[in-house]
């Protein structure tokens, strides 16, 4: 039975940490989003339309306590991450009202909830269940094995200039486009929030021993070809190749033996997510060292629209366009027709 879950995302739903809680809203078949809390932002109403202009009839509180009255929800959800993956200032006290008003609690966070003992006490004396999603992963021991020379799925990394970018939401449009064309395709998660979004296959790679995240990658994949014979893989990208605080990228390219790769970039981003002092790379540069590090072609180009105007997306696409030679889009606006059509031809060997 899928759980009614409420995602807290207080003070974080309109920037980049609020990402878990953007996941969600824009995909999940784990669990029934009821609605999203942000008692900071300013306009109430449909919290997809508030985030990127579509409606999704999930509803955007200002406060814990309406919205479960309203919604009368199973779970409560984390839906913000921060620097160092601790509980966010505050977010304590929602944790304790969760658990006093006998909801589960799901994390993401670094900081494992169920570990600290005033939250252990609390779920247990009003019988809910804490998980942390990124504990499901620490022991995960998978050695690599080079089985993946078997899959027959074609592979195709979903990575970014920089993290926080819009990787995973790009990989799911991809995955359901190819699905709505006929097209067997899985995505393999990489991080906790494709957990909580209920895809199958995956390994939360910054949760597990090092020796053993190219195993995880390289499992997840040949878990998803024998359960399900996917003709297309899109393994979900991680930080960046560039990004001094979240590197990234690299595992998923060797290990998951791809075929090829997207990259996506946020032209109106002026700093690596967190990081002010450091600017965004030339994406020339990236994408020269993804396909020298994989030696496999650039499918297409994705692009987050944040701090731009729509006459900034169509320049920046058209110049990106000029550069590159490849299907340019901005997935949440443009939908991804142009790039699965390239994915789709790199299988066909039209490429």
């Amino acid at each position: 039975m899928v759980q009614k879950a409420i995602v807290y995302c207080d003070r974080e739903y309109l920037n980049a940490n609020g990402k878990t809680a953007h996941g969600l809203v824009r995909y999940t078949t784990r669990y029934q989003i009821a609605g999203v809390v942000d008692s900071t932002v300013p306009a109430s109403g449909d919290a997809g339309e508030i985030l990127d202009g579509k409606a999704r009839s999930i509803p955007l509180f200002h406060n814990l306590e309406e919205a479960c009255e309203k919604t009368k929800p199973d779970t409560f959800i984390i839906g913000a991450v921060s620097e160092g993956g601790v509980l966010p200032a505050g977010y304590d006290k929602a944790v304790d009202y969760a658990l006093e008003h006998h909801l589960n609690v799901v994390s993401g966070l670094h900081q494992f909830i169920s570990d600290d003992p005033r939250f252990a006490s609390a779920a247990k004396r009003n019988g809910c269940q804490i998980t942390d999603v990124r504990k499901l992963f620490r022991d995960h021991k998978r050695f690599y094995t080079g089985e993946i020379s078997k899959v027959g799925a074609t592979r195709i990394a979903v990575l970014g200039t920089d993290s926080a970018i819009g990787k995973r939401t790009t990989a799911v449009l991809l995955v359901n486009e190819l699905r709505r064309r006929g097209r067997k395709a899985d995505m393999i998660f990489t991080g906790q929030t494709g957990w909580m979004q209920g895809w199958p296959h995956g390994a939360i790679i910054d949760a597990m021993i090092n020796d053993f995240v190219s195993g995880g990658i390289e499992g997840a994949i040949i878990d998803s070809w024998r359960d399900e014979a996917p003709e297309f893989v899109l393994i979900e990208g991680q930080g960046s190749l560039l990004h001094p605080f979240f590197p990234g990228g690299f595992e998923i390219m060797a290990a998951g033996q791809i075929h090829g790769f997207t990259m996506q970039d946020a032209p109106g981003r002026p700093c690596l997510d967190g990081f002010p002092g450091y600017p965004m790379p030339d994406t020339r540069r990236v994408v020269k060292l993804a396909n020298l590090l994989c030696g496999k072609p650039l499918v297409g180009i994705s692009i987050n629209h944040e701090n731009m105007t729509p006459q900034q997306v169509q320049t920046a696409k058209a110049d990106m366009h000029k550069k590159f030679h490849v299907p340019i889009e901005d997935p949440v606006f443009d939908g991804v027709v142009k790039l699965t059509d390239a994915i789709e031809k790199l299988r066909d060997g039209e490429a």
